[in-house]
């Protein structure tokens, strides 16, 4: 099993390393990406097409676009159309979509032109949901959020509401749970603000709508949230990390980006006990992912450095560009 291999840049040309911080793969691209189920993009002058963990090409590059793979299949474009090709570079759903989303769970949603209100379609290209507005929904955990007649509640595959529209607004599950703005709040009256809370996939509140802004998700066991400022809920509800933060990010191995007040456009790293494990320092930063985490450094984005730090906020990989 290979380890994983991150994108780096260097005298403009893109190449990957470990997690040591040793290139293992040349710099020769244009760009990349992160590598997802074995395979990264990769640009070859304007045409995207993806390296196997070795850095051969196996998939050429003669898409003008492309997203990365999920659950086997990945998006690509050619002209103005989007499709799916397999790990073999076969196409497996021809291009004809203005816009096609990644699968997960079996589903993508996709827009058949720029005025759609969206589908979702199986690994077949067949088209299992449809007639409903779709544009900002998810189907996650085997529901998708959706409206109707401008409530929001959730459906099954089959388009049945198994969660009735009855939220101003909903987010998708993840961990089993969802976050809803009720029509009224907890004291029955309207709520003017929208407060959050969140349901389990019996419809039932098990956390009251008592918060400003939530995360789209939980993660890890906890869940941002926001009320005149950013801190974290646990499962049961119960403030972990007081809403004191001008930012923060969903946890990812235990870790998560946030931003303090007073600490102007400048990013550092919390644990699940609010502590600062990594100082604000970056201009960007991006959740950690098998041990690493992408940062930038610099005032303007013309000046951006793009490095890679470890948990203890260690480079492993310098900034550069």
């Amino acid at each position: 099993m290979h380890a994983q291999l991150f994108p780096v840049q260097k005298d403009g040309k893109t190449g990957f390393i470990n997690d040591k911080g040793q290139a293992v793969i040349d710099f020769e691209f244009a760009g990349a990406s992160t590598f997802s189920e074995g395979l990264a993009r990769v640009f070859v002058g304007d045409k995207v097409g993806f390296i196997n963990l070795e850095g051969n090409m196996v998939i050429p590059p003669i898409y003008d676009s492309a997203l990365g793979f999920s659950e086997g299949l990945a998006v690509v474009t050619l002209g103005e159309q989007q499709g799916y090709i397999n790990a073999k570079g076969e196409l497996v759903i021809a291009p004809q979509y203005y816009r096609a989303d990644e699968f997960h769970d079996g589903l993508a949603r996709v827009m058949e032109s720029v005025t759609s209100k969206g589908s979702f379609i199986n690994r077949e290209g067949r088209i299992l949901l449809s007639g409903r507005n779709f544009l900002i929904s998810q189907y996650r955990e085997g529901l998708v959020n959706c409206p109707d007649k401008g409530r929001w509640g959730f459906i099954n595959k089959g388009g049945d509401f198994i969660i009735p529209p009855v939220y101003k607004y909903t987010r998708p599950f993840f961990e089993d749970k969802a976050a809803v703005a009720p029509k009224k709040g907890i004291d029955g009256k309207a709520n003017s603000k929208s407060r959050y809370g969140f349901i389990n996939k019996a419809g039932e509140m098990i956390i009251p709508p008592l918060f400003e802004g939530a995360d789209i998700r939980f993660s890890e066991g906890l869940c941002a949230v926001w009320d005149k400022g950013f801190g974290f809920i646990d499962e049961k509800g119960a403030v972990v990390i007081p809403c004191k933060l001008d930012y923060a990010d969903h946890f990812s191995e235990d870790l998560a980006v946030f931003k303090s007040k007073g600490r102007k456009d400048l990013y550092g790293y919390i644990d699940k006990g609010g502590n600062i494990v990594i100082p604000h320092m970056f201009s960007t930063a991006d959740s950690f992912e098998h041990g690493l985490a992408s940062v930038t450094v610099g005032e303007e984005y013309d000046d951006y450095h793009y490095g890679y730090i470890n948990k203890n906020g260690e480079y492993v990989w310098e900034p550069s560009r």
